[in-house]
């Protein structure tokens, strides 16, 4: 597995990074919610689909700007999703591919968080124009239907890969414990296959194992919510997430 380094972090096996969501409605729920996350995250990600002014460039700028500022040197992910993909928006494509690459030039953000559906559209370029503007890219693939076979998994590893992809990222639903643990072995193969650093997550109940599980399986970043503010569903609150993982380690 390849490193990738961001600001101060680097995004390898081991122990895995956690990330926490901002989902805030309004600037100061966002600027809230960073003050506090900040205070437990290796890395912040901002699901600027919640947002209310999304589409008014100037109050994005500003708070994008913000959380630049609020945040300092942690890592800040961008991320977009649309309905689709379990997110709180209906876009177009243009419109999806307008904001993000409005925040990345805005020079705030250190990584966009890019579906994979889109990106046959949106093409290689896409990917590659953020990359040169210094902003690492995780292209992500959502499957709210089930867990698929392993060989589709490791397919759609291998696509993030061709695509020039820094971080990939796979989120399932199992419909089991044996798709949980699935999708953990699933995870160590893959090394074998790819050299990007993974992030594999299984939503819900049934899936938190998935959520401790990056020191067996390499996966390298982790989602703890704060308090009432779960970005998807089995998300473990950050504080309880640090004091497990420091359990283990």
């Amino acid at each position: 597995m390849m490193d990738v380094q961001v600001r101060n972090m680097r995004f390898d096996a081991g122990k895995p990074k956690i990330c926490v969501p901002l989902i805030g409605i309004t600037f100061e729920e966002i600027m809230e919610q960073a003050s506090l996350a900040k205070k437990y995250a290796d890395v912040i990600e901002w699901r600027a689909d919640y947002y209310k002014d999304l589409l008014d460039d100037e109050e994005l700028l500003i708070t994008l700007l913000a959380l630049r500022d609020e945040l300092r040197e942690i890592p800040l992910i961008f991320n977009l999703r649309t309905k689709p993909e379990g997110g709180q928006v209906e876009l177009t494509l243009r419109d999806y591919r307008r904001i993000n690459e409005f925040a990345v030039s805005s020079r705030a953000v250190d990584i966009a968080d890019i579906e994979l559906s889109h990106v046959d559209k949106l093409g290689s370029t896409f990917i590659k124009w953020m990359q040169a503007l210094d902003t690492k890219v995780i292209l992500s693939d959502h499957n709210y239907g089930g867990t698929p076979e392993n060989a589709v998994l490791l397919f759609r590893l291998n696509m993030m890969e061709h695509w020039g992809a820094d971080i990939a990222k796979i989120v399932v639903v199992p419909e089991n414990e044996g798709d949980v643990i699935r999708l953990m072995e699933m995870t160590m193969k893959a090394q074998t296959f790819v050299t990007l650093p993974t992030i594999t997550v299984s939503i819900g109940k049934l899936g938190k194992l998935s959520r401790l599980a990056g020191y067996l399986d390499g996966s390298c970043m982790t989602y703890g919510c704060l308090p009432g503010h779960s970005s998807a569903e089995g998300q473990i609150e950050v504080e309880k997430l640090v004091a497990i993982l420091e359990e283990l380690s």
